[in-house]
């Protein structure tokens, strides 16, 4: 084999390996990469909310006693059906309110219930579930005291009526 003929195969196969390279790094510039800020504007993963009764959530694991709001008590320390259909459709209500809750604020007030569960004013994407359920009868505020859910209704209480169809039609 001439020198000259050595020399083309070799200046053949240096093309062929540069164009090899070429081609790899062209896929490899093809391949889809995250953006240097990917994670920064990829969006929250969704909170965790459950409902454990008429006024006590599951955030991330944690339950935690609604503070704005005293709702009824289901079973077994209902002390008459009505208030235990009247916390089933709070708890309804309540499920519907976090049913695709992105953000979630917990702020604890420092005091606990007889279970041991803190107290806290909790808002679900900005909306106060308190809030929601007092202004659809389902609960009153926490500062009017406690609500006697077997007693005659009073004209005076706002939604009572309500709360009493609730109780009638269990939805």
């Amino acid at each position: 084999m001439s020198f000259s003929r050595l020399l083309s195969h070799a200046y053949t196969a240096s093309c062929v390996i540069f164009l090899g390279v070429i081609l790899m790094l062209s896929l490899t510039a093809c391949d889809r990469r995250p953006g240097l800020f990917a994670d920064a504007a990829s969006p929250a993963p969704a909170a965790q909310v459950g409902v454990l009764q008429s006024d006590v959530l599951i955030v991330n694991g944690q339950a935690v006693h609604l503070a704005d709001a005293v709702t009824p008590q289901p079973s077994p320390d209902a002390r008459c059906p009505a208030e235990a259909l009247a916390a089933r459709q709070t708890a309804l209500e309540l499920k519907t309110l976090t049913s695709g809750v992105r953000a979630v604020t917990v702020t604890p007030t420092g005091a606990k219930d007889s279970s041991n569960r803190p107290y806290a004013h909790v808002l679900l994407d900005g909306v106060d579930p308190a809030h929601e359920l007092i202004e659809d009868g389902l609960a009153v505020r926490s500062a009017a005291g406690a609500f006697n859910w077997c007693g005659p209704l009073s004209a005076a209480f706002p939604r009572a009526e309500h709360i009493a169809m609730l109780s009638v039609s269990g939805t």
